[in-house]
């Protein structure tokens, strides 16, 4: 469903399965479980123009069910993109650059930005009077200014801090976009983002690829992470834009984004009937997406990603706590 719905040269073979109705309802479940719950809709439709007959086991519930489901998502990101443009103003009010990270922004890159699912809005918030402060002062000059506007303040971590602004969005602004344990590999990102001060094309790919690899081990990857970096990198593929695997190496991310571009031109490019065979790397990815109800255990194959993890992460626990006090 999701290979004809973010890929229009995608084409069903001539034979396709038709699914039974309990097959519906676990796809159903799945693109639940993965925020595409819109965009696997948009493959169904795509589905019925091409192949009506396999669509004639679809459970009438199910069907008015998903549909709800989609004008629902609809109606929360209409309103998420009117809160974001509010928050963007109230930030050029203390003399804050304003950048919408994720959300909106990726949702571009869809067919149908709209039916691409937000949990919440991030924003990158940069002074304007200090272009170079240093990551402290950004945070400090942010508190400072949201206590001055009476506005809660929730978690605060190395990245980002939580802030009360609406009472049904989460809110997280961040004063750099992401990070890596290891301190060289995580000068060299910081680096890079401050030089830019907005998310170039290629950063970002870069930051979609960080994005899907935090989730791997924190918060657990969903095939709406690996969404996200294909259709980016579709896109700065047509506009000639190279990948930036020198940059990559630079913060130990080889590896990983080339397992990334290996299994998304699998899951969403390659012909349904493909049987492409998957490297080492590309398989433990795969592992790592709950495409059933009990996945398999993720074991470490990145080591130029990973190598500096518990060492670094256990400092990091620590002095965010400090910080969060």
């Amino acid at each position: 469903m999701l290979r004809l719905a973010v890929n229009p040269a995608a084409e069903q073979p001539q034979q396709q399965p038709v699914l039974i109705a309990d097959e519906w309802r676990e796809v159903y479940h799945l693109a639940v479980k993965h925020a595409v719950v819109a965009l696997a809709w948009d493959g169904v439709e795509r589905l019925q123009s091409q192949t009506p007959d396999a669509l004639r086991a679809f459970p009438a519930d199910l069907m008015g069910k998903w549909f709800a489901d989609v004008q629902a998502i609809e109606a929360a990101n209409s309103q998420m993109a009117m809160q974001a443009s509010y928050l963007h103003f109230f930030m050029q009010e203390g003399d804050f650059d304003a950048y919408t990270l994720k959300g909106v922004t990726w949702a571009a890159y869809y067919p149908k930005p709209e039916h691409r699912q937000s949990a919440d809005i991030d924003l990158w918030v940069l002074p304007n009077k200090n272009k170079l402060a240093s990551l402290q002062e950004r945070r400090e000059a942010l508190i400072a200014f949201l206590n001055s506007r009476e506005v809660p303040i929730g978690e605060v971590v190395y990245h980002h801090l939580e802030a009360k602004f609406f009472r049904n969005t989460e809110v997280e602004l961040h004063v750099t976009p992401t990070w890596l344990y290891n301190p060289l590999h995580n000068n060299r990102l910081q680096q890079q983002f401050l030089h830019a001060r907005f998310l170039t094309h290629e950063l970002q790919e870069t930051y979609a690829l960080l994005h899907a690899f935090r989730h791997i081990y924190h918060d657990g990857l969903a095939l709406r992470h690996m969404l996200d970096y294909f259709v980016i990198c579709r896109a700065n593929r047509e506009k000639d834009i190279a990948a930036p695997s020198k940059f990559y190496r630079q913060i130990g991310m080889n590896s990983f984004a080339r397992a990334m571009d290996e299994l998304s031109e699998y899951l969403f490019a390659s012909p349904a009937t493909s049987s492409i065979h998957l490297s080492r790397c590309a398989r433990h990815l795969l592992d790592a997406l709950p495409l059933r109800h009990i996945s398999k255990r993720v074991q470490w194959d990145y080591p130029s990603e990973t190598i500096w993890r518990f060492p670094w992460r256990t400092a990091h626990f620590f002095w965010r706590k400090t910080l969060s006090k």
